[in-house]
């Protein structure tokens, strides 16, 4: 009787045994180096990628338009934040050279959220520090100029720089107090202080509005002008607008509604606190804006000498809007647009 497969020694017929390869195995070393070898060329190609995608003047090749090259790298010493704004503009010009415009849209939101933050905590910028991110924007825009959505975004982030700007100290008021020479700032002045508490309300507590300061003038209320007329501190009987009262949106000053040069609207010599006003068409001259809400529609305008402390900007998203946010992004006191 023949043998079944159950009745061999080791239970299972022995033609079923595995078969012996007839190479050896590579030894250990040798597969280490593949492998080390593999992932050495998988990062050296993910880098030339990153590189690519972070120089767009190279992969558009040495033809690629002036505004794509990078220019000399300046940003030795400086602060994290703004490293992190470059970065966030210079992916946008990527991803706008690459088609990409919803992407370069998100990193120019990233750059005005960075600044947004920035002003919020005070942190002060040299003038360099404008003038780069300026070139630095209007690179952003020209990738798509006839983008409309792109040159909004870009738009809002030249405000927000503007009001980063805004929110610098003057540079004579850093100088005197670096030398000790700036003058002690008034607690009676309108708005120092602090709101009264309940134990000092009663009828002989004031709030620090009712304080009568000489040259302050208290609005409650916008004030109207006429065509032609001049407000000046002879015709306001001081030199300096209180408009804190008001609320944040009120309009300060109301020109007539044509809002246009030939009304001959001029406001001269005076410091407007508070509230919000409108710029166009009326001619402002050696002016301090403090705190106040700037509009500006796109119509005619005309600074010379005016000043904007710890303003906010609320611009056209247009190309005029993006020139008058640029001039005061980079100190610039004097324009007039037509």
């Amino acid at each position: 009787m023949s043998l079944t497969i159950w009745d061999t020694p080791s239970g299972r017929d022995r033609r079923w045994l595995r078969r012996k390869s007839g190479f050896p195995p590579a030894p250990i070393y040798a597969r280490v180096a593949v492998v080390s070898l593999a992932m050495a060329l998988t990062a050296t190609l993910a880098w030339q990628g990153v590189q690519h995608l972070l120089n767009p003047a190279k992969m558009a090749g040495s033809d690629a338009p002036h505004f794509l090259a990078r220019p000399p790298s300046d940003r030795a010493g400086a602060a994290a934040w703004q490293t992190a704004l470059s970065d966030a503009l210079e992916q946008a010009v990527a991803q706008g050279t690459g088609g990409n415009i919803t992407a370069a849209e998100m990193q120019t939101d990233r750059a005005a959220a960075i600044l947004t933050s920035r002003r919020m905590q005070a942190q002060a910028a040299t003038p360099e520090f404008f003038e780069r991110t300026v070139r630095e924007l209007d690179r952003v825009r020209q990738t798509h100029p006839d983008n409309a959505r792109l040159v909004e975004h870009v738009t809002l982030a030249r405000i927000e720089l503007a009001q980063l700007r805004s929110a610098q100290p003057d540079a004579a008021e850093r100088r005197a107090e670096g030398e000790g020479t700036a003058p002690p700032k008034n607690e009676s002045a309108i708005g120092a202080g602090t709101p009264n508490s309940v134990a000092e309300v009663g009828p002989e507590a004031r709030a620090p509005h009712a304080v009568s300061i000489p040259g302050h003038v208290i609005l409650a209320a916008p004030r109207a002008l006429r065509a032609n007329d001049l407000l000046d501190p002879a015709a306001l009987h001081g030199y300096y607008i209180d408009a804190t009262l008001m609320p944040d949106t009120s309009e300060i000053l109301l020109p007539p509604s044509t809002r246009v040069m030939t009304d001959g609207v001029r406001v001269d010599g005076l410091t407007i606190a508070g509230a919000a006003q409108t710029l166009d068409g009326i001619r402002w001259k050696n002016v301090t804006f403090i705190g106040t809400r700037l509009r500006y529609e796109g119509g005619e305008v005309s600074l010379q000498n005016v000043r904007f402390t710890n303003c906010t900007f609320g611009f056209s998203s247009d190309d005029r809007g993006a020139r008058l946010a640029d001039a005061i992004a980079l100190g610039q006191r004097s324009l007039v647009m037509q």
